[in-house]
């Protein structure tokens, strides 16, 4: 390989949060990771890697697009490849953004097949929700015979990080290949740590995503070499947070004291958050403070009472759990009570495999199906049972909501028989009546007259 191959390793810009509802605070993110580039550019690295979460939304706005394309047009003009994974920020169900950006010639989507620098090997993960990483497939990765270095990059919370919920270990030991390096994103907070011979990092976000986030924001730059592979930081100038610490002790003067503390500092652009500490019987504005805070020159102006929160006794555990989202979701449905087409129409919208623009024709069609299957002239409307075929058996259901499921059905009835294929009989209108003006209980008019509705009101 060559004497030496730098690598610029960023992740989590972000581009496109407007931060605060501000749009300055917008145009702050695009421009930290235009920083990195520039940065990039000067040194003329090899490659810039950024893993995840370019965008804060999988629908970043045009400006946000035609922003990003054009910073990664100068990478591209210095011929300096843009090698990206795509985060849970910005994660679309099929094509992402940065296949669109591969088309285009500005960047590379990073996979399992190695991207070749040299003699080292690049691979990427996508992020993967947490549900799937037990069952992630790694005999998918393609080993190169001749690679001295194998770098992965990926985008998780990773053990022995602080919220890890993917091994690192696991992931070094299933692959069908040595990993010399993880290259990661999601952690907004800068770290690196060696797992085994492994060197394990995060980059830590290019712009303060959050008052949290106290620390200066900064990228890596990796550099590796027949000696082996080292990893430095170097800082991204970014707007300053401001933190203004003041104590209340008394009732009087204490708006004296307080923007006392605050005329302190210099606030001209700051983003400056006010942190009130003291006594708790003491009301104060925020309204108040928060106008003196943007009338000495500050950019966002917050307060935060931390007198509430040093309420909870010393002794106070607070217990943290996450959930798996997919059910979380099943438990929020099965609350529901749902009809059979309100549960099939979910399941079809929460089908991945299904494209957005496809999800009207296929419950159409599988609506359609299931009407077909459906037996009208045998159906007992007072029975429970049609629509708590998902609840427990125990589940009591007040007599109102028994009301309203019948109502439910005799609805989709009344649409069954209006969307029919058949022509109606002589003497039939489809026509809305008059007289029948309540949507939650249509009615049958004269024989074979029939009020139209949607069935999509009644799920």
């Amino acid at each position: 390989m060559r004497s030496e191959i730098r690598l610029v390793h960023t992740a989590d810009s972000h581009i496109g949060y407007k931060q605060y509802h501000s749009e300055i605070r917008r145009q702050d993110f695009l421009n930290a990771f235009s920083s990195v580039i520039n940065d990039s550019i000067e040194m003329n690295v090899d490659a810039v890697i950024h893993a995840g979460d370019l965008f804060d939304t999988r629908n970043p706005t045009l400006d946000d697009i035609l922003d990003t394309i054009a910073i990664l047009s100068k990478l591209k003009s210095a011929d300096i490849p843009f090698l990206a994974i795509v985060g849970n920020h910005e994660s679309k169900q099929n094509s992402q953004w940065l296949d669109l950006f591969e088309n285009m010639g500005i960047a590379v989507r990073l996979g399992t097949e190695p991207y070749r620098i040299g003699g080292i090997s690049i691979y990427g993960i996508d992020n993967v929700s947490r549900s799937k990483i037990s069952s992630f497939d790694y005999s998918l990765f393609n080993a190169h015979p001749e690679s001295d270095y194998n770098i992965l990059v990926m985008h998780q919370l990773m053990k022995p990080f602080p919220f890890g919920e993917w091994d690192c270990r696991k992931v070094i030991d299933s692959l069908p290949f040595n990993v010399h390096a993880i290259l990661l994103g999601d952690y907004h907070i800068h770290d690196k740590t060696m797992v085994g011979d492994t060197w394990v990092t995060y980059s830590g976000s290019t712009e303060r995503n959050s008052a949290s986030e106290k620390e200066r924001r900064s990228y890596n730059i990796v550099k590796i070499s027949n000696s082996g592979i080292d990893i430095s930081r170097r800082h991204i100038p970014t707007r300053e947070f401001v933190f203004i610490p003041v104590n209340i002790s008394g009732v009087s003067d204490i708006y004296e004291d307080i923007f006392g503390k605050i005329d302190e500092h210099n606030l001209k652009d700051r983003v400056v958050f006010v942190d009130i500490h003291g006594k708790t019987s003491v009301p104060v504005s925020y309204t108040d403070i928060e106008e003196h805070v943007r009338s000495r020159g500050a950019l966002v102006s917050r307060v935060r009472d931390m007198r509430i929160a040093g309420n909870r006794p010393d002794d106070l555990s607070v217990s943290v759990s996450f959930s798996d989202p997919d059910e979380a979701v099943k438990k929020e449905i099965h609350r529901m009570h749902l009809t059979s087409a309100g549960l099939l129409i979910d399941e079809i919208v929460r089908d991945l495999n299904i494209p957005k623009s496809r999800v009207d024709a296929e419950s159409e069609e599988r609506i359609a199906s299931m009407m077909e299957t459906m037996d009208f002239k045998q159906m007992d409307f007072d029975n429970e049972q049609v629509y708590s075929d998902n609840l427990n058996s125990d589940d009591k259901q007040p007599e109102e909501s028994t009301q309203v499921r019948r109502s439910l059905i005799e609805s989709e009835v009344d649409v069954v028989t209006v969307q029919s294929d058949e022509e109606p009989e002589t003497g039939t209108s489809k026509e809305q009546s008059p007289e029948n003006t309540d949507p939650a209980r249509p009615e049958q008019g004269k024989q074979g007259s029939l009020k139209q509705h949607n069935l999509g009101d009644f799920l």
